[in-house]
């Protein structure tokens, strides 16, 4: 702990610190001596003193001084704040801000260095404090809008509420605005009351039930102290009268309220609550006050009804399907007609509904008619049966469309009085969940769909016989498929045999059922019959059936097959050369016949017959001689798959000795060949030689038919002609004929594709010509546009070369190239295809192929230029510091071009200075910037060169150009920055504006003034001066009134050479002053005292203003562009002249305004008088008026204050015209009559505004 922190006892405060207070022994210190006071005790020498001795003046002294000057300090700012809105129309002052930021700089980092006890603040501490005032000066002085801004300047107007006066000197705002004594005087009227008695007057609803026992009814009794009080209650089951009579208890606390009521003044009304805890229709029978004389009553009867409750009738299922009917009931109790209101929740969805009107059949209510029961009724004639409690069944029925969990709950319930019973939900705060009365659950789901698929009476199921299949059922629900949901399925069967004819079901009709695990399960049959859905349902619901709904299960017959079969006799010999075999079939098609095949020269093999129908003929044509067996060993059809049996009617046998006959060796697979060229085939032949072949050869539809004879091989060579056309030949052996004499005719043929095109070889385009340009020694890629199969083998050879020697060039694909590595014409001698020789297209068989020329530069001849020396150095025209110029230079080559130069500069003192330079330039002509910005002797020495293609840059002669630039003349201001200050009339006192000039003479000058509100500036030129040294004098038009800046443009000299000065440069501005002026900122010229006198001011703030008032000369100053003087008193207001500062004009005007004095009015002589009358009785209220006549004045009627704290109400409000000075009105209400606004033909007061402000 530091010791130089003071412990704080209990209940008092800590010592001041710097000064330590001395330790007590400790026998003392528990003694009743008070220790020495801390400026008089012996203390240890502390670290820092204060600057001001203690002992001069104590710590809590210093801390309230430098407390009371902050406080004002913060005072002052606020004062600089409010004049600043009122006089800058709150757009901020720069000027105020720069003031409290330095008097808070003072004050705050001075602090410190008092020492001050508890103000010794540490340096990141003040500075945080600095900062914060920083932030507030800123809102403040430059108006930022925050929230508090209003109320604060609402307590400061509230503190200082002073503005200048026409008289100069501050004067209070609010006593002027808020003048008492311009309306005085008040006339109060008391009627004197009656008693009365009032049960209920604002005719509120009570009811007993729902954990409500007793109703509290108001009882109101004005101007009376009652002493016994009687009710009349009607039973509203039995309309039986009973009389309630308040106990002496009731009447003691009825006495009480009274009292209380006299202690706040004269016997008013006053309220009593009765205790009510029967249901009945409850009217005040008698009322006796004090004077055992009846009070009077007017009352209409207080209903105190049982409170409405509503009840839900439980509902027999909560399990629902989709689209059933909700089918539930609410049992609603009260007095009809009734309103309900219930909510229904569907699946978290909230939705509101309400049954209203809800009444027995044939009930009739006083309250349902046009008026309500009137207040007095005959004794006797009472019926209250219709405000009895009646139940009311409100029948719930409506279809459930939504899948999910529905909930019904009750919300409110309203009976015809207005009485609302409420049964809050589950979420809402501190609520417990509704019981099983107030609100009905269900659980909708939805109901399956089945259907059949892939069966219908068209299409059929067919199984074979003893076996089950499937019934095709799918299972579903409406945008879901449950997996494991158990699904019953009902359905009609008939056996096939009792079908009708039209395939309906017969007589005979038998109900299945199944109970499917999931949607996937169907159930198995094996009858053959019709079977049709009937029903499907899923847990409790019944579904849907979708219509394919019936199925017609078959089982077809067994297949058979019967074989018959003959031989095929050969036509010329008579031998058998194989077996016609007729197959035919009964079952379900298509069948497939499968035997084997066994002979004594080949393997036994298996064939396989496809049978489409119920016939089927096959031909058994072995191709050699010998014995052949045939045994079938299994047949199929559609449905059943048996074998055949091993029996002599599925065996067959043969002996063949087949005719001869001729085929190719090859096969029959297409033969490709060359246009022009003959095709040679291998025939094999079979039988007893010598035969006879004939042949035909197919093209077009052309046959050219051949023969040959005497053939004794086996074998024989077939050779056609050269095939000089293109196209599809077919080679076709037509018979062939053996030793037997026996013309065979032959079905062997073979297809011969023959090109229709030659090979062909031709050069391709490169950038769509037939040549192409590259650099020395750079490899071409000559493209080759080839046609027909390949490979291609390509001869070639360069036609300019001095050994032209073949080459060739195996090119894979049709669009292959040769590379070229020397320049020359390229000839293509030959072309052959994988097959084929080819031609070589005469018109695309060169390609040339030739170099590009290196680059070249050289300069485009101008006037400007001059050449000198020899052919590559050149002289350019002398040109001014600063200016733009150059040359062109002509580039020959491939762009873009690379060009790489010196340029050496030689000033007229100084050293020699050399740059190495380069551009690009991407066309055949470069313009090359000329170097201005220093002057002296320029040279440029071009070095090197380059271009897309060759980047060696080589050049062979360097090319130099010469030029020389001389320096631009200047010039300035000899006092720039100076501000001229000139009037709109004196231009001869003005003083000159004096230049300097530098370059060669004469000059020419262009001077720019720019004016702040316009947007371009105006030229001044001065041509032809002769010296260095010169004084400009503007002439006035070149010149606007206000603040202009006038800066040097552009100067030339005698060589040509310009310079032209860009924005920013040195200037000086020129004030030009007009004779300030002053506008009213209302037209009007009669004003009020109280009102605000404002002008807009035009010149240079501040300002002096001179008028006369009341006779009198005065002078007033404004710092702003505006003046504003608030009106004290009435007289004329002129103002005479007007002078600023920045002009030192004085403008002499004639501006005046009549203040005119405010309207007063008194109400009995300005006195407050009371009036006590009967009622009925009138009372003369007299008004007297001070103005200018015709008057208008407003008077309000208010309540009368009985009691303290008592707020008056206006009660009426009254406009009235007098068109002389006093008026008389009469009065029989009771109230307090006041004037609260007065207008005269010049001005208006009115206290209404008054009230409203404070009542705000």
């Amino acid at each position: 702990m530091n010791p130089g922190t003071p412990l704080v006892g209990a209940g008092g405060y800590p010592q001041t610190p710097g000064v330590a207070a001395p330790i007590a022994p400790l026998n003392q210190q528990n003694g009743r001596h008070l220790p020495p006071a801390p400026e008089n005790a012996p203390a240890a020498a502390p670290a820092t003193q204060p600057v001001i001795p203690l002992a001069l003046i104590d710590a809590p002294s210093q801390r309230f001084y430098a407390c009371a000057v902050y406080v004002a300090l913060i005072a002052w700012r606020f004062y600089d704040w409010i004049q600043m809105i009122e006089g800058s129309n709150g757009s901020g002052s720069f000027a105020y801000f720069c003031k409290w930021t330095f008097v808070d700089f003072i004050f705050l980092f001075s602090l410190p260095s008092l020492r001050i006890p508890w103000l010794e603040l540490s340096s990141p501490t003040v500075a945080l404090i600095f900062f914060l005032h920083i932030i507030f000066n800123w809102m403040l002085m430059f108006n930022v809008p925050v929230p508090w801004q209003s109320w604060l300047l609402g307590i400061a107007k509230v503190l200082y509420d002073k503005e200048l006066a026409i008289s100069e000197h501050n004067v209070k705002v609010s006593s002027i605005l808020h003048n008492s004594s311009l309306i005085m005087g008040k006339q109060i009227i008391n009627i004197l009351p009656e008693g009365s008695a009032l049960l209920n007057p604002e005719k509120h609803p009570y009811c007993l039930g729902q954990g409500q026992s007793t109703a509290y009814v108001p009882l109101f009794f004005n101007a009376t102290v009652p002493v016994e009080v009687e009710l009349l209650r009607f039973d509203l089951d039995t309309n039986f009268e009973e009389v309630v009579k308040l106990s002496r208890k009731e009447i003691k606390e009825i006495s009480k309220e009274s009292a209380k009521c006299l202690e706040e003044g004269p016997l008013g009304t006053y309220k009593y609550n009765v205790a009510l805890r029967k249901p009945g229709a409850y009217r005040l029978r008698k009322v006796l006050d004090e004077y055992k004389l009846e009070v009077q009553r007017l009352s209409e009867p207080t209903y105190v009804v049982p409170c409405p409750k509503a009840e839900v009738r439980a509902a027999a299922s909560k399990k629902k399907c989709l689209g059933d009917l909700s089918n539930f009931f609410l049992d609603v109790h009260g007095t009809p007609p009734l309103k309900i209101v219930y909510s229904r929740t569907i699946n978290g969805k909230d939705h509101s509904f309400h049954f209203q009107s809800l009444q027995p059949d044939g009930f009739s209510s006083p309250l349902l008619g046009a008026q309500r029961p009137p207040a007095m009724i005959l004794p006797g004639e009472e019926d209250y049966s219709w405000a009895r409690a009646q139940k009311v069944e409100v029948g719930l029925n409506e279809s459930m469309s939504t899948v999910g969990e529905w909930q019904y709950s009750i919300d409110e319930v309203h009976d015809v009085f207005g009485n609302v019973i409420l049964y809050p939900g589950p979420d809402e705060f501190d609520t417990k969940p509704k019981s099983a009365s107030k609100s009905q659950e269900f659980n909708v789901r939805e109901r399956p769909r089945a259907t059949l698929v892939g069966c219908d009476p068209r299409n059929p199921l067919k199984v074979a016989k003893g076996h089950s299949t499937k019934l095709p059922v799918k299972i579903g629900r409406p945008g879901q498929t449950p997996d494991n949901v158990a699904h019953t399925v009902i359905w009609h069967f008939s056996p096939i045999d009792t079908l009708t004819k039209s395939g309906d079901h017969g007589d005979v009709v038998e109900v299945g059922s199944f109970t499917a695990k999931n949607t996937n399960d169907q159930p198995s049959i094996t009858a053959p019959g019709l079977y049709t859905l009937k029903s499907v349902s899923c847990d409790s619901c019944d579904g849907e059936i979708e219509e394919p709904s019936s199925c017609l299960l078959l089982n077809p017959l067994e297949p058979k097959l019967t074989i018959q079969s003959e031989e095929i006799p050969d036509k010329c010999a008579g031998n058998s050369i194989g077996l016609r075999v007729n197959l035919d079939l009964i079952g379900t098609p298509p069948f497939r016949v499968s035997y084997d095949v066994t002979s004594d020269t080949e393997r036994t093999r298996k064939e396989t017959v496809q049978v489409r129908g119920l016939r089927q003929q096959i031909d058994l044509l072995p191709r050699n001689a010998g014995r052949y067996r045939y045994r079938f060993r299994k047949l199929e059809d559609a449905i059943y798959d048996i074998p055949l049996p091993v029996a002599d009617e599925y065996y067959l046998s043969q002996n063949v000795k087949p005719p001869a006959t001729a085929f190719f060796q090859q096969g029959t697979d297409i033969i490709s060949a060359c246009l022009d060229q003959s095709v040679t085939l291998e025939a094999r032949l079979l039988g007893d030689g010598p035969f006879t072949l004939e042949w035909e050869l197919v093209h077009e539809g052309k046959r050219k038919s051949e023969k040959a004879t005497g053939i004794t091989g086996d074998t024989y060579t077939i050779q056609t002609a050269p095939l000089s056309y293109g196209g599809e030949y077919t080679l076709a052996l037509k018979s062939i004929q053996d030793k037997t004499g026996c013309r065979i005719f032959l079905k062997e043929e073979i297809k011969i594709s023959v090109r229709r095109q030659r090979p062909r070889a031709a050069f391709g385009l490169l950038d769509n010509r037939r040549g192409a340009t590259v650099i020395e020694k750079a490899s071409v890629n000559i493209p080759l546009r080839l046609s027909g199969d390949g490979p291609w083998r390509v001869s070639y050879r360069n036609r300019d070369s001095p050994n032209s020697e073949t080459q060739t060039r195996v090119a894979r694909s049709s669009n292959d190239f040769i590379t070229a590595k020397e320049r020359g014409t390229y000839e293509i001698v030959d072309v052959m295809d994988n097959q084929c020789p080819g031609t070589v297209d005469p018109k695309m068989n060169t390609f040339d192929v030739k170099w590009f020329p290196r680059p070249e530069l050289s300069l485009v001849p101008s006037d400007a230029l001059q050449l000198v020396g020899g052919d590559n150095q050149f002289f350019k025209r002398d040109v001014c510091e600063g200016d733009v110029d150059g040359f062109e230079v002509l580039l020959q080559g491939s762009p873009p071009y690379h060009v790489e130069y010196e340029v050496k500069h030689k000033p007229k003192t100084g050293s020699t200075a050399v740059a190495r330079k380069q551009f690009d330039a991407a066309l055949g002509k470069a313009a090359i910037p000329l170097d201005t910005a220093k002057a002296g002797l320029y040279i440029y020495k071009f070095s090197a060169l380059s271009d897309n293609l060759y980047n060696d840059k080589r050049h062979a002669n360097p090319l130099i150009l010469e030029q020389t630039v001389h320096a631009k003349p200047s010039a300035s201001f000899v006092k720039p920055g100076q501000t001229f200050k000139m009037c709109l009339s004196d231009q001869e006192h003005e003083e000159k504006i004096p230049i300097k000039l530098e370059g060669k003479a004469p000059f020419y000058l262009e001077v720019e003034i720019k004016h702040h509100t316009l947007n371009f500036p105006e030229i001044y030129r001065i041509p032809n001066i002769q010296s260095n040294n010169y004084e400009i004098q503007i002439p006035r038009q070149y010149l606007k009134l206000g603040a202009q800046q006038v800066r040097i443009r552009k100067v030339r000299d005698d060589r040509g050479c310009q310079t032209k000065i860009e924005s920013g440069g040195p200037s000086v501005n020129i004030q030009l002053y007009e004779a300030p002026s002053i506008y009213p900122l209302e037209q009007r010229a009669d004003y009020c005292v109280g009102e605000r006198i404002g002008y807009t001011l035009s010149g240079t703030p501040p300002f002096e203003v001179h008028y006369n008032f009341a006779g009198k000369n005065m002078r007033a100053k404004s710092q702003t562009n505006n003046f504003r003087r608030i009106a004290e008193s009435p007289g004329d207001f002129t103002i005479t002249s007007i002078s600023d500062k920045g002009s030192e004009c004085r403008a002499s005007t004639n501006l005046t305004k009549t203040i005119h004095p405010m309207p007063s009015v008194r109400i009995s002589k300005g006195r407050v008088t009371r009036v006590d009358i009967h009622e009925g009785s009138e009372v003369e209220i007299l008004f007297e008026f001070w103005g200018t006549p015709p008057f208008e004045f407003t008077y309000t009627r208010s309540s009368n204050v009985r009691t303290k704290g008592q707020k008056s109400t206006v009660l009426e409000t009254r406009h009235d015209v007098s068109e002389e000075h006093a008026k008389v009105v009469t009065a029989s209400l009771e109230g307090t009559y006041e004037v609260v606004a007065i207008k005269d033909s010049h001005c208006a007061f009115s206290t209404m505004a008054v009230e409203a402000q404070g009542r705000k």
